[in-house]
């Protein structure tokens, strides 16, 4: 996820109605919020979570949008992804949650790198049950992007064209890079990824999988061991 200053971006789907529509990704610059990981337990100065690589058309995750809160500004974010493991692609949606002047604020967006996010008409909160899906056809480099806010029946359905390796899988928490500089995460409740699938299948996750997210030898975010293959949590465990 890339900076929260979004340039020449549009909205493009709503909601309840459930409506699909082809979708162009948002004009922006270089971003350095995907950083490449050796496929076992590992670090990074701002991913946490776990991913897989392999070769994947589908990924989908239900995540719990944790509150969030502190003084001045801090910034995160929870998504599922393809690419970006292994490799600087990265397609993606998810949500965010910031602390901005001491206020806790949310939103929903997709990106694909290396182009800024795009923000989607979702109204969010702290607590609000999260679905997201990536799909690809079987016929072109078209994705099919769900992002639902269970909780309030909310739902962006979307097609993108996205030519990347699909070599990798992620659900993910991230201190995304803001106006050029990622820092420390806002202080965000626990909370959880589950039911995760993986090309319509359980991704099966080991605890060798797992990132945790560790600047200037603190570790700020650390995801648990995971439960049946598919399911982890994820604590803030900075100071």
């Amino acid at each position: 996820m890339s900076s929260k200053v979004l340039r020449a971006f549009a909205v493009v789907a709503v909601a309840a109605a459930g409506v699909a529509f082809a979708v162009a990704p948002a004009a922006g610059g270089v971003t350095d919020a995907a950083f490449v990981h050796a496929h076992n337990a590992s670090t990074s100065t701002n991913w946490s979570g776990y991913a897989l690589a392999g070769t994947y058309t589908a990924v989908t995750g239900h995540w719990t949008v944790p509150t969030v809160s502190g003084s001045g500004n801090h910034y995160s974010s929870q998504w599922v992804g393809i690419d970006g493991f292994a490799n600087a692609n990265l397609l993606q949606t998810g949500t965010a949650a910031y602390v901005e002047n001491g206020k806790a604020t949310y939103h929903a967006w997709w990106e694909i790198l290396p182009a800024a996010e795009t923000a989607l008409p979702l109204t969010i909160h702290g607590g609000d049950a999260m679905t997201a899906t990536l799909t690809k056809s079987r016929t072109s480099t078209a994705w099919r992007i769900t992002l639902t806010d269970d909780t309030t029946g909310e739902a962006f359905r979307g097609a993108l064209d996205y030519a990347g390796p699909d070599a990798s899988v992620e659900w993910i928490e991230e201190t995304p890079t803001v106006n050029g500089a990622a820092g420390p995460p806002p202080r965000f409740s626990t909370f959880s990824f589950t039911a995760a699938t993986v090309n319509g299948a359980n991704p099966g996750l080991t605890a060798n999988d797992k990132i945790t997210l560790v600047q200037n030898g603190i570790t700020y975010s650390t995801p648990s061991d995971p439960s049946g293959g598919n399911a982890f949590s994820v604590s803030y465990t900075g100071p």
